[in-house]
């Protein structure tokens, strides 16, 4: 019947905005006289098509820079068969964000105990990050200041928290305590 494509084109457009190359490749693709339908079906799987590369080549775009990034940092290098390595400065990074990664607050839950713990420190200063790091740490488990390097809690110490401490180098300026029996000071109502 004359005017059937012109009806399919104009009645899919009523609902729908299509991208004109996948409305002409769906209509390719269903074939001449085939039902509105099979054309939508059509669009519709050219058009999800058409998205996954989008987004693919978005990701692989994102890739690119962030290489491109790294590279121009000195922190990868890429030899004449493109294969990619890190460089000195690389494992140096690396090493440091692992370093750091060490006593990242979020790796610990607070937990309550049954005993007050007390922790003291005396970091010295080459060590700033870390003790930083460390009163943050302590905050999240539960443990509240008394002066900036005494700290009290009822919560249970994790055995990774003290791991970490020696992997940082500054377990040796650190000093946790356990308290088992109340002392002679009563609160006084």
């Amino acid at each position: 019947m004359r005017g059937d494509i012109l009806l399919k084109i104009l009645g899919f457009l009523e609902n729908q905005s299509a991208e004109i190359t996948d409305l002409f490749g769906a209509f390719l693709d269903a074939g001449y006289g085939a039902s509105m339908g099979r054309v939508e079906h059509k669009y519709r799987i050219r058009h999800e098509k058409r998205y996954v590369q989008q987004i693919n080549r978005d990701k692989k775009r994102h890739l690119q820079k962030y290489l491109f990034k790294l590279k121009t940092d000195g922190l990868i290098l890429e030899n004449a068969s493109q294969q990619i390595k890190l460089s000195t400065k690389g494992r140096k990074k690396l090493g440091s964000l692992k370093k750091n990664r060490i006593l990242d607050r979020s790796l610990y839950k607070k937990e309550n105990g049954d005993r007050v713990i007390i922790i003291s420190y005396d970091v010295p200063i080459s060590f700033n990050k870390e003790r930083n790091i460390l009163r943050n740490i302590l905050r999240v488990l539960g443990f509240n200041m008394v002066h900036k390097s005494v700290w009290i809690g009822k919560v249970k110490l994790p055995k990774q928290f003290i791991i970490a401490l020696e992997k940082l180098e500054i377990l040796e300026f650190v000093e946790i305590l356990e308290v088992t029996k109340s002392g002679s000071l009563k609160s006084v109502n």
